[in-house]
């Protein structure tokens, strides 16, 4: 019995995404269709790659609410460059560094000066989409080029994108960073208590910087991904994009305290939300009703969160 309990407290997450999906398979016979399962899949890795990069933000204790815009400022950069005629992998590394410069700026500023994470990366979203509508005139640029056309018609048994297997590859690399390296140890010591990782003389503000640095990275992976299915890119690009995924992180067992979690939760917590989504979609709710569902999913885990936080500190 305590096995049992152990291995739902452990792996609730997991385990409620896999019964959703039967129910919702039982309930709408073309929920476990190859085309649906392919557009869950799909739809999940753009976003799915971002949370990685904010699962790391999250386990040091700090918030970034300002990656949507650095996906936005890299996509047009890329499709800007492949548009000029720009070999493919001169306009990809311009767009990963560009999101990596993108997330050490807003970073500095956040461990550097200790300022409001908050603060700092609102400030920053407005710049970053500022930039991104100046440089394209505020007009979507848009190329089916050669390169993301050849990843769009890539699938595994016709119902897995190549973006999908990508964002999967990248989360088992990240998480043997955190996992079995001292870097990714001492992230979690970092988040999980600032003063005592100070004390023991590790640089908390530089494990803080190269959080936010990873999160930029990432931020233009996802972008870069979101353009093999979408080949526009705006300033306008992912606005929703905070609100998408800072519940994934959440629900997959990423505490916003800092300190707890990983990238395998996070991407139990991708797929489960990707599939409420998609299950929204099937029951026909209003578009307009969506993100109220969105936002009350996110305000019941940011309550459960702080909970269970409570409950461990009085434990």
């Amino acid at each position: 019995m305590k096995v049992l309990k152990k291995a739902v407290t452990d792996y609730r997450i997991p385990l409620l995404a896999v019964v959703l999906f039967l129910i919702m398979a039982l309930l709408k016979s073309n929920f476990a269709s190859a085309y649906n399962v392919y557009s869950i899949a799909d739809s999940a890795a753009g976003y799915g790659i971002a949370a990685i990069g904010f699962t790391f933000i999250l386990l040091v204790g700090q918030l970034d609410i300002s990656f949507g815009s650095v996906i936005a400022l890299t996509a047009c950069v890329l499709m800007m460059m492949l548009k000029a005629g720009m070999s493919f992998a001169l306009a990809l590394a311009a767009a990963l560094v560009l999101g990596c410069v993108c997330g050490a700026i807003t970073g500095f500023f956040v461990a550097k000066f200790r300022l409001s994470p908050f603060i700092v990366t609102m400030t920053m979203q407005l710049v970053y989409k500022g930039v991104a509508l100046t440089i394209t005139n505020s007009t979507p640029v848009a190329m089916q080029h050669p390169v993301l056309k050849a990843i769009y018609n890539v699938k595994l048994l016709n119902m897995i994108p190549l973006t999908f297997l990508f964002f999967i590859a990248l989360a088992v690399l990240m998480e043997f960073v955190l996992r079995r390296t001292q870097y990714g140890r001492n992230l979690y010591l970092v988040g999980g208590n600032i003063n005592a990782a100070d004390n023991l003389g590790i640089k908390s503000g530089l494990y803080i910087w190269s959080a936010y640095a990873i999160q930029g990275l990432f931020a233009a992976i996802a972008g870069v991904a979101m353009m093999t299915r979408q080949f526009s890119a705006s300033g306008n690009l992912a606005l929703q994009g905070p609100m998408n995924v800072i519940p994934m992180v959440i629900v997959g067992g990423t505490s916003m305290a800092g300190g707890k979690g990983g990238v395998i939760k996070t991407v139990w917590g991708v797929l489960l939300m990707n599939i409420v989504f998609n299950a929204m979609t099937m029951f026909s709710i209003p578009a307009p009703l969506q993100p109220f569902v969105k936002g009350l999913i996110l305000l019941i885990v940011i309550v459960s969160d702080k909970y269970m936080e409570h409950r461990h500190e009085k434990v």
